[in-house]
């Protein structure tokens, strides 16, 4: 499966990748941020690969601050982007964590302590109702 691993990057910068990425792409597929990694949504018959990507990731990269402490390697289907200062980027990192009573729905904003309610919610969007 493709990826890039964004491990070493703060979330602000992952985001900045995923929508560069996106926008790059023009409607071939979608980067998303899932966790450390970015992933595709492949929203055209054409293959995005590695090759495709890594001149994107490349550029992105390039125009960093301190861009010459980062790296991208490339390991099999996935690459992996090396960070000026890893220690520093896990420190910026916010873990956004509900309380454990509550379910957020991983399409939109809504949340809900009720588990019937959520449910519901989730079949609207699984199903178009």
């Amino acid at each position: 499966m493709l990826q890039i691993d964004c491990s070493e990057l703060s979330a602000d910068e992952k985001l900045a990748l995923a929508s560069e990425i996106s926008d790059v792409l023009e409607g071939r597929a979608l980067a998303l941020v899932k966790l450390e990694s970015i992933v595709f949504d492949q929203l055209s018959g054409e293959k995005i690969s590695v090759e495709t990507l890594q001149p994107i990731v490349s550029d992105f990269v390039s125009r960093r601050k301190d861009s010459q402490y980062y790296s991208v390697e490339v390991r099999g289907e996935t690459l992996v982007v090396h960070s000026a200062d890893p220690i520093a980027a896990s420190r910026r990192k916010t873990e956004y964590t509900l309380p454990p009573n509550l379910r957020q729905c991983p399409y939109c904003s809504f949340i809900t302590q009720y588990e019937e309610e959520y449910t519901v919610h989730m079949r609207a969007h699984l199903f178009g109702v």
